[in-house]
């Protein structure tokens, strides 16, 4: 094995429009939210999370995935629990 492949070997690049799958539970950050759904963003993709209302706005949730078009980089989730807070502290 060559050095450079010593070096490089695990590395992997991360899209910019990741996949999920339905029944992927992942932890995000909640960018926004209209009263009843939240709104994540990872990368370019979007995900409209059932049940994540205002309080929910800028903490770190875990979400099941309900639906995903992988096509559109588009999807559903439903909010499970708050894990974190956000480190911003304006």
């Amino acid at each position: 094995m060559s050095f450079v492949s010593k070096y490089f070997k695990g590395w992997t690049f991360r899209d910019s429009t990741p996949s999920f799958e339905a029944g992927d539970e992942i932890s995000v950050f909640v960018a926004e939210s209209n009263g009843t759904e939240g709104h994540v963003y990872v990368g370019d993709t979007h995900l409209i999370v059932e049940g994540a209302g205002p309080e929910t706005v800028e903490k770190r949730v875990r979400l099941r995935i309900t639906e995903f078009d992988e096509s559109e980089s588009t999807g559903r989730a439903e909010f499970l629990e708050v894990v974190g807070e956000s480190s911003y502290t304006g």
